[in-house]
């Protein structure tokens, strides 16, 4: 800021004014400078009158009352540990889909002395449902209680009895599916165990386990898939179809072409070193360049489950990457 008394000669004030003259102009000077000061800057307009400050708070998105929140908060950290509920037995916690399908209206493997506990998940039954019972109880007295074992960092012990409620709430509710659906009927709609990308009968590599399948610019391909259902057998499975985009998200429903039932192959999968593979699609890759990833998706029914899509818009990111091919 500019002042008004930059043009006055301060050494010729100090000749004529002794020492206590001196400190009294200064101490004058400086009060009329603070003064100036103050009067210009309250005249100063404010260019944002109606802005106040404020605090952001960042918080989770999940609602840890659904299928999708359990799974992300509890079951896949602290349940789908290695050699635990990771598909060596049921319930199955890696992933959404397998948590919902080996919980709701599944029997137990083992069973309360009473017998009163049959159903890991009965819908609108928390009370009856074994699920939040074993996060309670040890059952039998030698079983222990759910979790038996947590990674060092783990938070379960202090949020335990949150999530024992958050169960309950999900049960109670109806104990829905990701898409808000409560189930009626024992019939899930058919389940993927594995893809292989076959070129003149061998595997075409991946650089890990959930990641894409590499192919040749311009090659040619078999994609075979092996799945399984609750009720229907594989073989009998209807309106099988597969589609194809370079967009994970977005699929052209005019490419839609017709699955094909093949002799039976038993290759490794998803889960495991051991599936059975039937459905199949040659695939025509001469218009496909270097680079280019191009993803994969099939549709498929069984009795009650008309056109079920696999991967579909809530499944795990690692499963549309399994079913992707990347042309090097």
């Amino acid at each position: 800021m500019r002042s008004r008394f930059t043009n006055i000669n301060f050494n010729g004030l100090v000749e004529k004014a002794g020492s206590f003259g001196y400190l009294l102009f200064t101490n004058a000077l400086l009060s009329l400078i603070t003064t100036s000061c103050k009067d210009d800057r309250s005249n100063i307009e404010n260019p944002f009158p109606s802005v106040k400050d404020t605090i952001v708070v960042f918080k989770d998105t999940w609602n840890y009352k659904t299928i999708q929140g359990l799974h992300a908060g509890l079951f896949k950290p602290t349940c789908a540990n290695s050699g635990c509920h990771d598909g060596n037995f049921e319930p199955d916690f890696r992933t959404v889909e397998s948590s919902y399908y080996t919980l709701v209206q599944q029997p137990v493997i083992k069973k309360d002395n009473a017998g009163s506990y049959l159903t890991r998940v009965i819908p609108k039954n928390a009370t009856g449902s074994m699920l939040p019972y074993r996060m309670k109880t040890d059952l039998n007295g030698n079983s222990g209680i759910m979790p038996l074992s947590l990674e060092p960092t783990s938070k379960y012990p202090i949020e335990k009895d949150s999530w024992v409620a958050r169960v309950n709430a999900w049960i109670n509710d109806g104990a829905k599916d990701w898409l808000g659906r409560t189930p009626t009927t024992i019939d899930f709609p058919p389940q993927l165990l594995g893809v292989q990308v076959l070129q003149n009968g061998n595997p075409l590599p991946r650089a890990a386990k959930y990641e894409v399948a590499k192919a040749s610019a311009g090659s040619d391909f078999e994609l075979w898939f092996s799945l399984s259902d609750d009720n229907t057998a594989i073989g009998n499975l209807t309106n099988a179809t597969i589609n194809w985009s370079t967009d994970p998200a977005k699929f052209d429903p005019t490419k839609e072409q017709s699955l094909k039932k093949g002799t039976k192959k038993t290759l490794s999968g998803l889960f495991s070193s051991n599936c059975d593979y039937l459905w199949y699609f040659p695939y025509n890759g001469s218009n496909n360049i270097k680079d280019d990833v191009v993803w994969f998706r099939i549709t498929i029914s069984d009795a009650k489950n008309k056109d079920y899509t696999i991967p579909n818009i809530n499944s795990m990111f690692f499963l549309k990457t399994y079913c992707a091919v990347k042309f090097n």
